[in-house]
């Protein structure tokens, strides 16, 4: 029997993982929300993950950087970045350290979604 995708979830803002974890699991995914990159990266779970999902601007690590340390770890973990403050060069800083889609906030639930389906799919 196949093991249930499980899904890494990152910001600082509450209620961004807690929605995100219920629309994933609607997809018969399981999630782990996490409030900061660091507790991320010292949960147990971090070597099952099938995709992550960060926030970019969080306090002391940004998903830029914890993108640099997951690919140290795990060099084919899918990583999708997410922000609300959209600045000039941040696709290509995002696509330069290895991320596999940015999306912006608010995004098109549906797009987020098939994007994540298509991350644990490989």
């Amino acid at each position: 029997m196949q093991e249930v995708p499980l899904i890494g979830i990152v910001d600082d803002d509450p209620d961004i993982p807690a929605a995100l974890a219920s629309l994933i699991r609607s997809l018969g995914y399981k999630a782990v929300c996490f409030s900061s990159a660091e507790a991320l990266l010292s949960s147990k779970d971090v070597h099952r993950f099938n995709c992550v999902i960060s926030d970019i601007h969080m306090p002391n690590m940004s998903g830029l950087d914890l993108i640099a340390l997951l690919k140290k770890l795990r060099p084919e973990l899918p990583v999708i970045l997410m922000t609300g403050r959209f600045e000039p060069g941040l696709a290509d800083k995002a696509a330069l350290a290895g991320a596999a889609v940015l999306v912006t906030k608010p995004f098109v639930l549906g797009d987020l979604l098939e994007t994540i389906s298509r991350s644990v799919r490989g």
